[in-house]
């Protein structure tokens, strides 16, 4: 027998059927929208993953294209920016390859390269046997031998012609420097630091290439890409110029540019260079 509340709990039943039909409805239509829309998603990232792809490969190879043409272009550029001119190169042991990157440079603009390698920091004056050596020549006790004194006797003897460079003999003689490509007639009318010991710019070296800066000769601290020394931001903050990239077509470009007087600053890569290169090269 059928009574109201056999009529409510159909209703119910049927509403409840109802409810449940439309959300399963719902979700089985949701499940299909978000499987389409994840389907477009993959494909439109697909697309542009391809074609980011396609302008990496043709941005490799212009870069490519412009890096054979600077390195073409950078001999006729520089030729000749360092004619006449001896640029001494400062080194120490362990910086060897930027030193002869740097060396390739001053070549490439025309210089002359005299090479000075110090065989320890401070000017090699922690070596007892060279610190009496130069003591000997300079009429004082080693004691009272001091880097400022050794430093200024060195700047004066690369720097002034016809020198006769007692305390230069004396380092060499003693074994705290080799130089080489110096002439007894010459004088150092550049100066590029590499010199680093134990991870460190040599401020002595820094020191030194400052001294014998003038408003005719400039120094420039020098870096390469593979060896970053730390030599031509020591060199800037000194109050010189610096190049961290003499490995590098533009590097040897501000390289040149810096030690004839035409640019001033940091250049390269490093953050903080003043710019990549000297810009404007040319001045009309």
């Amino acid at each position: 027998m059928y009574n109201l509340r056999y009529h409510i709990a159909s209703l119910v039943a049927v509403f409840v059927a109802l409810a449940v039909g439309l959300l399963l409805g719902s979700i089985v239509s949701e499940a299909g929208v978000i499987s389409s829309q994840r389907t477009a998603l993959v494909a439109g990232l697909q697309a542009e993953f391809d074609a980011l792809r396609s302008d990496a490969k043709t941005l490799a190879s212009t870069n490519e294209a412009l890096s054979s043409f600077a390195n073409d272009a950078v001999p006729s550029i520089v030729n000749g920016v360092l004619s006449g001119r001896t640029v001494m190169v400062i080194a120490g042991p362990d910086d060897a390859d930027t030193a002869a990157r740097a060396s390739e440079a001053i070549r490439l603009a025309g210089g002359n390269v005299a090479m000075a390698t110090f065989t320890g920091p401070g000017l090699s004056l922690g070596d007892p046997a060279v610190s009496a050596a130069v003591a000997k020549d300079l009429g004082l006790s080693a004691a009272s031998v001091d880097a400022t004194r050794v430093m200024d006797a060195l700047a004066s003897e690369w720097s002034t012609a016809g020198a006769a460079r007692p305390v230069t003999k004396a380092m060499v003689a003693s074994g705290g420097l080799k130089l080489d490509g110096l002439a007894a007639t010459s004088t150092v009318s550049g100066t590029a630091v590499t010199a680093v010991f134990d991870g460190t710019p040599d401020p002595w070296v820094i020191r030194l290439a400052n001294a014998m800066t003038d408003s005719t000769r400039f120094a420039v601290g020098v870096d390469t890409t593979a060896h970053v020394g730390g030599s031509a931001r020591a060199a800037k903050a000194a109050g010189m110029s610096g190049v961290d990239d003499v490995d590098t077509a533009l590097g040897r470009v501000s390289f040149a540019w810096v030690l004839s007087g035409r640019a001033a600053g940091l250049f390269g890569e490093s953050t903080g260079a003043t710019a990549r290169y000297p810009s404007p090269l040319f001045v009309q």
